[in-house]
């Protein structure tokens, strides 16, 4: 397959970004890394700017001429970006199953951020329809990256400081983490790819755990033995606010409600299109080493 040998990277410094930039400059690809960070030591990848961007304020600047953009921004953000991108050849953007997994959700915020990025999928392919280029929308399920990302890694975080981690019993929801560098791989596999476009994709990883099972994996990725506390729901929401610190985020209290809810999604079209097979959950968190076969404890 032959590419392009353009490429804009929106949102760089998400956790799918470095894997991206690394991927496109393997290759052949050259850009720009576009983010509101300042450039990082060691800059970008070979082949590739650094420019410090606030999409939401761009000034004059605008894609290239013939360029593939990548848009790892939230997906609600990048309807309004449209018209900077109007030269692009194509447009590959990450959104997520949440659209789907959230839109019930008891959390009105939670409701409403699905909501939005329903709203920007419609956008987009409203506003592609009758252009020249293609576009392409990726959901994934969970991504991970250890260490980096804001879900497995926060998981870990509370792992690391009590030892222990609270679920609402039987915790068995079934969920699909997947890898940030393969959610890079599939957007570089949608590039010029006549069964990717104009087409979102669910992008489910690996392998389908029950949530216990998750959980269990990540305390072998850091080394501990499994300490897994079934608590009430009740209790559990009281804490959630007493644990925020160590999150470094809001989470809302609806999570513990899908703990036994199956946010389980088809990633056979993804795989056909795309020609990719997600690996299988096996985290290992910096500076430790996995466990095997170590029994959780109740």
């Amino acid at each position: 397959m032959s590419h392009p040998s353009l490429a804009v990277v929106l949102g760089v410094t998400s956790v799918v970004g470095r894997h991206l930039c690394r991927r496109l400059s393997a290759a052949g690809f050259t850009g720009e890394c576009v983010s509101r960070q300042p450039e990082p030591i060691g800059g970008p990848p070979s082949g590739f700017i650094w420019r410090r961007l606030d999409v939401r304020a761009p000034g004059d600047w605008a894609a290239p001429a013939g360029s593939v953009v990548f848009s790892l921004l939230p997906l609600w953000m990048l309807p309004d970006c449209l018209p900077r991108l109007a030269t692009a050849r194509q447009i590959v953007a990450v959104g997520t199953t949440s659209v789907f997994a959230k839109a019930a959700s008891a959390d009105p915020r939670e409701a409403e951020l699905a909501g939005r990025i329903a709203a920007a999928e419609r956008r987009l392919g409203e506003v592609l329809r009758d252009s020249d280029r293609a576009w392409t929308v990726l959901r994934p399920t969970l991504i991970y990256d250890p260490g980096l990302d804001r879900n497995v890694s926060a998981i870990a975080r509370f792992i690391a400081r009590f030892g222990f981690f609270p679920v609402v019993p039987p915790a068995t929801g079934l969920r699909q983490p997947i890898h940030a560098d393969d959610v890079a791989q599939a957007a570089l596999a949608a590039v010029d790819n006549r069964e990717a476009r104009n087409r979102a994709f669910d992008l489910p990883g690996g392998e389908m755990l029950p949530y216990r099972e998750m959980v269990r994996r990540i305390f072998d990725g850091l080394g501990r033995r499994p300490v897994i506390l079934p608590l009430p729901v009740g209790l559990l929401r009281v804490g959630l606010a007493a644990a925020r610190p160590v999150y470094g985020r809001r989470y809302s209290p609806a999570l513990f409600d899908r703990m036994n809810r199956d946010l389980a999604f088809d990633g056979t079209a993804a795989r056909l299109a795309l020609g990719i097979e997600p690996r299988p959950f096996r985290p290992v968190f910096p500076g430790r080493r996995p466990r095997r076969g170590s029994p959780p404890m109740v």
